[in-house]
C-alpha cells in the first residue's frame, strides 16, 4: 500500500469513527485498534494529516494522558469526497 493509500485509509477510519462531525474527537488508540496496526506503524499519519490540515489535535483532552485526541477538519471530510486524493 502506497503512502497515499495508508493517508486515505487513516483519513477515513478518523472520518467513520467521528462520524463526519467535526466537533468530536477520538483517540489515537482507537485509530490504531481500528486500522489493525501497531502504534509505531500508524503514529506519523496523523501528524502528516494535522500538517496537511486534514485533522487537527483536540487540545481540550485531559491532563496527565498518554494518548492523543483527533478531530476531522471540513477540508478533511471535503478531502475524502475528492476524487483527486484517491
Amino acid at each position: 500500500m502506497s503512502m497515499r493509500d495508508e493517508l486515505r485509509r487513516i483519513l477515513t477510519i478518523i472520518s467513520d469513527l467521528t462520524h463526519n462531525d467535526t466537533n468530536s474527537s477520538i483517540k489515537d488508540t482507537e485509530i490504531i485498534a481500528e486500522a489493525n496496526r501497531q502504534s509505531e506503524e500508524i503514529e506519523k499519519y496523523p501528524n502528516e494529516l494535522q500538517s496537511l490540515g486534514l485533522i487537527q489535535e483536540d487540545s481540550s483532552r485531559p491532563a496527565n494522558v498518554d494518548y492523543g485526541m483527533y478531530r476531522i477538519t471540513r477540508e478533511g471530510i471535503n478531502e475524502i469526497y475528492n476524487k483527486e486524493f484517491r
